[in-house]
């Protein structure tokens, strides 16, 4: 670990602060971001449809959703067939990559909703210890631990979900291109690998390496870029090793 990995931890922690929810869930369209970050059934939903699609599709889905049935309810989402939810999808201007998949996670999404939360999305995780809310999501068709463990870390750093201090000391990053390019490039990291990812950020925030990723993922996406990095312009330009 870097002499200055005490810094970097502090900038990363603190530009994380300044992301907005916009940034965290980006979408095609403005006001699909805005649906994601404040509707917990719209937000669940991106959560167990995001399977190698591009971020801003994924995230802009729910909305489409929405322009398509004409609200978001899942109750009235509740009392549809798999045949009628395959229409739907198949309706929508941009869809799930496992289009033959989409409708069985959302209808068994929308019945645990609708059964087990009252409607109300957010009781998945109210009250609930970060293990469980993963089980949940795990429990949903298509729905794998990657998927899961962003959701939760999504919904803790998202939606300022306090889990307790003994669940966030096991909630990790998601090592995804960026992240994994960014740690290395910094310096934290010593191969641009999930577990090198993983294994880094537990060091350097063992309280909660989690909390690091959206920071670590915006600079990946705003400067780091994979070939011709804008290093002149990234907030961590005074302390970043630069192994590009």
């Amino acid at each position: 670990m870097l002499n200055n990995s005490s810094e970097i931890a502090q900038q990363l922690l603190a530009f994380g602060k300044t992301i907005l929810g916009e940034v965290l869930f980006p979408t095609v369209i403005p006001e699909a971001s805005g649906l994601v970050a404040t509707d917990p059934y719209a937000f669940t939903i991106a959560v167990c449809l995001n399977r190698g699609m591009k971020t801003e599709i994924i995230w802009t889905i729910p909305y489409d959703i929405q322009q398509e049935l004409g609200h978001l309810n899942p109750k009235l989402i509740y009392r549809m067939s798999l045949k009628e939810l395959g229409s739907l999808f198949s309706r929508l201007p941009r869809r799930p990559r496992y289009i033959n998949d989409a409708p069985r996670t959302l209808q068994e999404l929308t019945r645990i909703v609708v059964e087990e939360c009252d409607g109300d999305a957010a009781n998945i995780w109210k009250g609930k210890r970060a293990a469980e809310v993963n089980r949940t999501f795990i429990s949903i068709h298509g729905v794998g631990t990657g998927i899961a463990n962003m959701g939760v870390l999504l919904i803790a750093t998202g939606f300022g979900v306090p889990f307790s201090n003994s669940d966030r000391k096991h909630m990790d990053i998601k090592p995804d291109a960026h992240t994994k390019r960014v740690l290395y490039r910094l310096g934290i990291s010593e191969e641009e690998t999930e577990e090198a990812a993983i294994t880094a950020t537990r060091m350097l925030h063992p309280e909660f390496p989690g909390e690091l990723d959206g920071a670590l993922w915006e600079i990946g996406r705003e400067w780091c870029f994979a070939s011709n990095p804008d290093c002149a312009n990234c907030i961590m330009r005074s302390s970043c090793s630069r192994r590009l």
